[in-house]
């Protein structure tokens, strides 16, 4: 496998991934982005779309079906240097593990607190110039597709714009889908998230 820098970038000869956006969050780190890489190419999936060049967004996964979705997300964070950020259960970031999960973009949350978790995060938005959250809405990988609101409710009280990505199994590759601005309803942002994920297919099917 033949790697080549330059601009301080590392690309891996043969792959094709889309250039970010001076807007994105990104963190540039040339041995994440060798491993993230050579896992994503070894694993043989494939990237389509790229991402929106806005600094605040809300990102989708979905389906979540699989303990492997982790290790696909992390090979395109790291190959494509992302600074993606996530939410976790507060109780994950007491010393002295929580040093590791702050450092992988974990935000501390108390979900005891629905509504304690939308205004935790709409001050996170307001309070960075940039940040870009990522979120799982199915909760579980027995989901019956049903996706939680707190991603929604998240993005209109932030009037921070959502990005589908969306996971299919059986053709190996990972979507990036159309960016939803119409934040005025929640249930309508559901709606629009559900609809492009349509194009997705489970590992497994869902245990109901």
């Amino acid at each position: 496998m033949i790697l080549l820098t330059l601009n301080k970038a590392v690309y891996i000869k043969g792959m094709n991934w889309p250039r970010l956006g001076d807007a994105i969050p990104q963190r540039k780190h040339p041995i994440r982005t060798i491993v993230g890489r050579t896992i994503f190419k070894l694993i043989g999936w494939k990237l389509e779309g790229n991402l929106p060049n806005k600094s605040k967004l809300v990102l989708v996964a979905l389906p979540h079906s699989s303990n492997f979705d982790f290790i696909l997300a992390l090979s395109v964070i790291w190959g494509w240097g992302l600074k993606l950020n996530y939410i976790g259960k507060h109780t994950l970031f007491k010393f002295p593990h929580g040093f590791f999960f702050r450092a992988v973009g974990g935000i501390p949350v108390d979900r005891r607190s629905p509504q304690g978790l939308i205004e935790k995060m709409t001050s996170e938005f307001n309070s960075r110039s940039s940040l870009m959250l990522g979120i799982a809405p199915e909760g579980t990988r027995n989901s019956d597709g049903t996706l939680k609101a707190g991603f929604a409710r998240i993005a209109k009280a932030a009037s921070a714009p959502v990005v589908p990505v969306i996971v299919n199994y059986k053709t190996k590759t990972l979507i990036l889908g159309k960016l939803i601005t119409d934040l005025s309803d929640v249930e309508r942002i559901i709606a629009a998230v559900k609809k492009q994920g349509l194009a997705g297919q489970r590992r497994a099917p869902a245990k109901l």
